[in-house]
């Protein structure tokens, strides 16, 4: 089991408006522990992906969101997005013209610094958690 160095938990409401807001409070985090520009631009567009489909996707059930973003002793860096909607979305294996974008991207990221992705229940809600990991040490080509 790993265990958090650094740890940072936030809730946002699920509304447009504030997606910037998620990505403004990561970014200040993220700076704040010392991330490089290109971590903290990486986890900036996973987080307004994730937040955006919890505003066009999941609000009608779950008027807030749970926003984490850890550090873990294994150096990889932690993203996590949490609502109470049940619905456990994949993404898609190519975007789609009118949406599907998203996950599409989020994937796309992760899979480049071979990350990991897993979309976990949330017992307490009845929702879910997306949980990103990616590694904070360069990855060999």
């Amino acid at each position: 089991m790993s265990s958090n160095v650094m740890r940072h938990d936030f809730q946002m409401i699920s509304t447009a408006e504030h997606v910037p807001l998620a990505r403004r409070e990561t970014a200040k985090i993220l700076a704040d522990w010392g991330m490089s520009e290109e971590v903290v631009g990486t986890a900036c567009l996973i987080i307004s992906e994730l937040v955006t489909n919890v505003v066009r996707h999941a609000a009608v059930l779950s008027p807030t969101a749970t926003v984490t973003l850890a550090v873990e002793e294994e150096a990889a860096l932690v993203l996590a997005v949490a609502d109470a909607h049940p619905f456990r979305p994949k993404p898609l294996s190519v975007a789609h013209g009118l949406g599907g974008r998203g996950l599409f991207l989020v994937d796309a990221l992760v899979r480049e610094v071979r990350g990991r992705a897993e979309v976990l229940t949330e017992t307490a809600t009845g929702g879910k958690r997306i949980v990103i990991r990616l590694p904070l040490a360069p990855v060999a080509a």
